[in-house]
């Protein structure tokens, strides 16, 4: 900032600017001086730099790094395709399962109705039979005193 003051004192703040700034640029040269040599670990790291290089050019040279992603994408298809193919198989399989056990549990069913209604007819058959045995019962036991007494009849006129 300038001031109106006189050249003697300009010159002062410059002379004091300028020697603080020697001061600060000594500093930096004696930092620099005291800092540690790294040259050994910069050549080991460069050594580990060459090996892992190696190593990479090893990994590059593999199938699998070496295919594009179309081609890998197309690897994908193919096995997904395999996948759903198995899938389908495995789902047909359980359908037909699926369906052979429904038809069996229908054929049961109808099997149980047959033998239902195949009772039925045996019931209604026995009770038409015992009414019949009664009906015939019961003609029979009216009967029978008349026929005993035309045979007792019969008897007595062809008797000697």
């Amino acid at each position: 900032m300038m001031t109106d003051s006189s050249p003697a004192e300009a010159f002062e703040t410059l002379r004091r600017e300028v020697a603080l700034l020697r001061r600060a640029l000594e500093g930096l040269a004696a930092e620099q001086k005291a800092q540690p040599d790294y040259s050994g670990v910069l050549a080991g790291i460069g050594t580990r730099i060459k090996e892992q290089n190696a190593t990479l050019g090893a990994m590059a040279k593999t199938p699998a790094l070496q295919l594009t992603p179309e081609a890998m994408g197309q690897q994908f298809v193919r096995a997904s395709q395999q996948v759903r193919a198995e899938d389908a198989k495995l789902l047909g399989h359980a359908q037909n399962g699926m369906t052979t056990a429904a038809r069996q549990v229908v054929e049961a069913l109808a099997t149980a109705r047959t033998a239902h209604e195949q009772q039925k007819v045996v019931r209604w058959y026995a009770a038409a039979g015992a009414l019949i045995g009664a009906v015939l019962m019961l003609i029979a036991s009216l009967i029978t005193p008349v026929l005993k007494t035309q045979i007792q009849e019969v008897a007595v006129t062809n008797a000697p």
